[in-house]
């Protein structure tokens, strides 16, 4: 049956929810959850979803900003996320590489520090799905506080992510959805990169 992917965007800084439910058995993740929107909630509730987990991509309050409220209306599900901050109190700590299952499917973490130490991507290798957080967007990439970290991030999305099949669909923290292929050959971050390291 594979897996469904719904958007909302939220917060006063556009930033992207996602609900992706396992389309056979109604199990589902919310990704990312900056504000609590009864419009989702209805949504979930008329799709008769059954929420058993939250993953936050990094510790920034336009995505992680909501996590009680969500539990309040959901239960005590496991919220994951790279850091204790994701969620205080509530963390469900995971690691570079570790594998999760949203009803039959494998998640991989990708551990992606950058824009923030603890940023996490999350990847669905079966159905060619990457959640990227603000690590990755469509042309672009996040902000970093510094040249380390912004070297450090391009390195990690350039090994992790670029490597990936090209037809891999990448579902960023903000701004529309994007491809591989199309990060390959269009972000200019990249290509900057690339032309930078030919001239060297």
């Amino acid at each position: 049956m594979g897996l469904y992917v719904r958007h909302f965007r939220l917060t006063c800084e556009l930033a992207n929810t996602y609900v992706v439910c396992n389309a056979g058995d109604g199990k589902a993740w919310i990704v990312d959850v900056g504000e609590m929107s009864a419009r989702m909630v209805e949504w979930i509730k008329k799709s008769r979803l059954t929420i058993i987990g939250i993953v936050i991509t990094h510790a920034h309050y336009d995505h992680n900003g909501a996590v009680e409220e969500y539990l309040q209306t959901f239960g005590e599900i496991p919220v994951f996320g790279g850091s204790e901050a994701c969620a205080p109190g509530r963390t469900t700590v995971v690691a570079d590489g570790q594998r999760l299952m949203l009803g039959d499917y494998e998640a991989h973490i990708f551990s992606t520090p950058g824009h923030t130490p603890d940023h996490i991507m999350v990847y669905f290798p079966e159905q060619k799905i990457l959640f990227s957080g603000d690590a990755l967007f469509a042309g672009s990439v996040g902000g970093t506080h510094s040249e380390k970290a912004r070297r450090t991030q391009l390195q990690t999305i350039r090994e992790k992510v670029l490597t990936l099949s090209p037809d891999v669909r990448i579902y960023p923290g903000h701004g529309p959805p994007t491809t591989v292929q199309v990060e390959r050959e269009a972000n200019p971050f990249f290509e900057c990169e690339t032309n930078r390291r030919a001239k060297g």
